[in-house]
């Protein structure tokens, strides 16, 4: 009878692993190669810093370089092309400076794979040092947001003002959605899987449930944020950025910022709740706080018009 059994739980063993074998086989997704990726996500404003240790920065330097200098950092498994359409509309208004933060798009993983909040902001620096840019105003979205006021925290001479988008770092009242690729990263075995198998259905399906405007979700930008993912070294960034200690006090800092602030917030943001704002409204010393009906996550590309005009409108009052 003993050896029945244990031929019995060998045989599921086994089948087990031949199964999790073809399922790998079924749904594996190849890495994408830098020099691909940069033949195809790159233009005619792209920009390379390459570091004395071997790492690079992605960047690009557009509208009128005379003009007021804003910085925009994008949040989360996103890149500097969440921008695009925001640049479209300011161009003639101020320098844009946009950049892929590291582990994102065509910067990719650093060689210390490290991915803190200090490691990022450092690499915003270092794209100010190298244009010579003194002071700048920083715009962020979600995780670019809680960039934005560390930096002002880090270095608050360097900040001229801040404008964020749905930014990260501050307690939740209230629960949030998120989307399903938040979700697979907060679990160890999803961790795990999506280092090899990143469906193109998952980052569609994320996308749709990060907006409350579905109609930017095109095919292009689904096969932008998947591609860019998979180039070599991206997604196990992400990994290390899931694993990577985040100070859950560190909100408690935005009482020292005394940079002017702007804060927009789409009312039907399912990633970040809209209540975080209260934290961002009672906590800063100088701040306008706007939220936006029918927006989502990513207002900069759901509500385009609506944000120029209140970007706009605040550096004219604060002087950007």
């Amino acid at each position: 009878m003993d050896m029945i059994i244990k031929r019995i739980v060998i045989g599921v063993l086994i089948s087990l692993v031949l199964t999790s074998a073809i399922l790998a086989m079924v749904f594996w997704t190849p890495d994408t190669m830098f020099e691909d990726m940069r033949h195809k996500y790159a233009n005619e404003a792209s920009q390379f810093l390459y570091l004395d240790n071997g790492d690079r920065i992605h960047f690009r330097d557009q509208g009128v370089a005379e003009k007021a200098v804003l910085v925009l950092l994008h949040g989360t498994g996103a890149s500097l092309h969440t921008w695009e359409p925001l640049i479209e509309s300011l161009g003639d208004r101020y320098r844009l400076i946009s950049l892929d933060l590291p582990g994102h798009g065509l910067t990719g993983a650093n060689v210390a794979r490290e991915y803190s909040h200090q490691a990022m902001i450092n690499s915003v620096w270092r794209v100010l040092d190298h244009l010579d840019i003194q002071s700048a105003t920083l715009v962020g979205n979600s995780l670019g947001g809680a960039l934005a006021w560390a930096s002002a925290v880090d270095r608050p001479e360097k900040v001229k003002a801040l404008i964020m988008l749905a930014p990260s770092g501050a307690p939740r009242i209230t629960d949030s959605e998120s989307n399903i690729g938040f979700k697979i990263l907060r679990t160890s075995i999803g961790r795990l899987l999506m280092k090899k198998i990143t469906p193109r259905s998952i980052i569609k399906t994320s996308l749709l449930q990060t907006v409350a405007v579905p109609e930017i979700v095109t095919e292009q930008m689904v096969d932008r944020y998947w591609e860019l993912l998979r180039m070599q070294g991206n997604r196990q960034a992400m990994v290390d950025l899931a694993n990577t200690f985040r100070d859950k006090d560190a909100w408690l800092k935005l009482s020292s910022i005394k940079a002017p602030a702007l804060v927009i917030w789409g009312e039907r943001d399912g990633v970040l709740p809209m209540t975080m704002i209260v934290t961002f409204d009672t906590q800063l010393d100088d701040v306008k706080v706007v939220t936006l009906e029918n927006v989502g996550h990513l207002p900069m590309e759901e509500a385009v018009d609506d944000v120029s005009r209140q970007i706009i409108g605040f550096c004219n009052a604060v002087d950007c």
